[in-house]
């Protein structure tokens, strides 16, 4: 093989792995990694879940919560969110059934509806708005600037 040709296969795989370099650097599917905290109370929600729903249009995004902090995906724009978390609690009464199969504890809610189900929880996401601190409280009030646009 000659010079010419070592030089142009050379650039050609310079180019092709420049190309594949780049068709792998950032989200194909217009999806953004969001993160953050979530508290109750001033305490860290141990383990649960993040939902996030767009107003208006894109797709629906999530993840999980642990340890207090989360990392999820998001489309672009105004999302609603839903938190959810869960503890297992004994049950008051179990039936000797329910207790001959280790089935004495349920799992209950420790989330305000107003941040679930009944959620005005809202976000808007963009590749400069990525780190969201959610700090609930008990009485499901919303924090500031988080609250639907009446």
């Amino acid at each position: 093989m000659n010079k010419k040709h070592l030089s142009c296969l050379t650039s050609c795989i310079v180019l092709l792995a420049s190309i594949s370099f780049l068709a792998g650097c950032g989200p194909s599917d217009g999806m953004i990694t969001i993160s953050g905290s979530v508290t109750l109370d001033g305490e860290p929600v141990q383990d649960g879940s993040i939902s996030l729903m767009p107003i208006n249009g894109g797709s629906m995004g999530g993840g999980l919560i642990e340890n207090g902090y989360y990392t999820a995906k998001s489309s672009p724009g105004e999302m609603a969110v839903q938190i959810h978390a869960h503890k297992m609690v004994q049950k008051k009464n179990p039936s000797r059934e329910e207790i001959e199969r280790g089935l004495t504890e349920d799992s209950v809610s420790i989330i305000p509806t107003e941040y679930n189900r009944q959620s005005k929880l809202r976000i808007t996401v963009a590749p400069d708005q990525k780190n969201f601190e959610f700090n609930l409280t008990k009485d499901g009030k919303i924090p500031e600037g988080m609250s639907a646009k009446l």
